[in-house]
């Protein structure tokens, strides 16, 4: 894969709906509990948390699970 225009290598991630729930979960805790530090990380957990979530929700929306 190309590196984007902001140099970050995309990465592609497979997992099924319960890893899915725990990752979502994992990050959202982490993003709560962020320590302080440099506020990109902490940018990029909410990112994160969000892409999560709106990946879940089209999950469970296309499987008839909400």
């Amino acid at each position: 894969m190309e590196p984007t225009d902001n140099g970050d290598i995309p990465v592609r991630i497979e997992c099924n709906l319960a890893a899915l729930r725990v990752l979502h979960k994992s990050v959202t805790e982490a993003y709560k509990n962020w320590p302080g530090g440099d506020p990109n990380e902490q940018v990029e957990l909410e990112l994160i948390r969000d892409g999560l979530f709106a990946l879940l929700m089209d999950i469970l929306l296309q499987n008839d699970l909400l």
